[in-house]
């Protein structure tokens, strides 16, 4: 008994200090929700060391170490950029695609991300492995909320993966980007707040894969090229011409 007693003593601060070490490590779910498969970051939000230095150097704590960079793996590498901290910076600024920009512009994982020859393929992998439905089975409002960030944040990837893409590629991010879009409409949580970057995507695919000449107009040209858009109608257009692929 004597003996058993001095091997509990002994384990209980082991425990004590995983969960320590489980605590300090970046997980954007429960692991009973999504399990986060990237990069963990030294310095992570909510940390004491976090909330003790300064923006620029939170910047510089969540570049990835150029070993790391050249050995991860896509997929690992997608989720990584997926759940970079600052993705909530997008959402600051009225221009949410010009914002997507500055984000990935701070971050060197998306430039090495965006360099990647199957870059494209493990997007459409992922985007399309998450199932809308799943929301339901969620019981957190906050977790719900996180799970429709994800979708979010991979629809402003996917109107860079669109130039990226090949046809066959370009078509079925459309085509994707379309049921989920449809599917979304079930779910009230999802609203349409993401409709721009979704149209977005949609609309340089299908500049990719098909002809546009049949459209009147020099405003569409204009928002697939700057993700800003002046004419409410070819929105509209956008999604008819996609619903005929």
């Amino acid at each position: 008994m004597r003996h058993l007693i001095v091997r509990i003593l002994f384990f209980i601060p082991l425990l004590t200090m995983t969960c320590m070490v489980k605590a300090q490590c970046f997980q954007p779910y429960k692991s009973a929700v999504i399990e986060y498969g990237g990069y963990v970051y030294p310095i992570v939000p909510g940390t004491d060391n976090w909330k003790n230095i300064s923006y620029e150097q939170r910047l510089v704590s969540l570049q990835l170490p150029t070993d790391t960079l050249q050995h991860i793996a896509t997929s690992r590498l997608l989720e990584t950029c997926l759940y970079y901290p600052f993705n909530i910076d997008i959402f600051a600024f009225d221009d949410q695609i010009g914002s997507f920009e500055r984000v990935k512009n701070q971050f060197n994982g998306y430039a090495e991300l965006y360099q990647r020859s199957d870059f494209v393929q493990q997007l459409i992998n992922l985007y399309n492995s998450r199932n809308i439905s799943f929301i339901d089975q969620i019981t957190l409002d906050y977790d719900k909320g996180l799970y429709a960030f994800d979708f979010k944040i991979m629809e402003f990837m996917l109107t860079d993966a669109a130039y990226l893409a090949s046809n066959t590629q370009a078509v079925q991010i459309a085509t994707m980007l379309l049921e989920k879009m449809d599917q979304r409409a079930q779910h009230h949580v999802y609203g349409d707040s993401n409709i721009l970057s979704i149209s977005l995507a949609i609309g340089r695919c299908l500049q990719r894969a098909t002809d546009f000449s049949d459209y009147q107009g020099t405003t569409l040209q204009g928002f697939l090229q700057s993700g800003k858009p002046t004419n409410p109608n070819d929105l509209e257009y956008i999604f008819n011409k996609a619903r005929t692929l």
